[in-house]
């Protein structure tokens, strides 16, 4: 097994968040406010900016715009494609 699903399967919320990142290109807020809804779970903002950090330091996800201070685009990376379609294949 992959040593970054195994990362992601760790974290509850770590998981849940990276399991429902679209396949488009992204704002956090409107990631947060459907998984909130979806899941029944409480995300702050500041707890999946913490996450998606993570996710970009192991290169799951880019940021389209860096330079803009408060409204970040994000998308999956091919290898963050892989890794959510190995992980959903999981059921775990």
């Amino acid at each position: 097994m992959n040593k970054d699903v195994i990362w992601l399967i760790r974290g509850s919320q770590r998981k849940e968040l990276f399991l429902n990142m679209p396949p488009r290109s992204f704002l956090p807020n409107k990631v947060r406010k459907e998984l909130n809804e979806k899941s029944n779970t409480n995300l702050s903002l500041r707890e999946v900016s913490r996450h998606l950090k993570d996710f970009k330091k192991k290169n799951l996800i880019r940021c389209l715009n860096p330079s803009d201070p408060y409204n970040l685009i994000y998308e999956l990376t091919s290898k963050g494609k892989k890794i959510q379609r190995d992980l959903s294949q999981l059921k775990i």
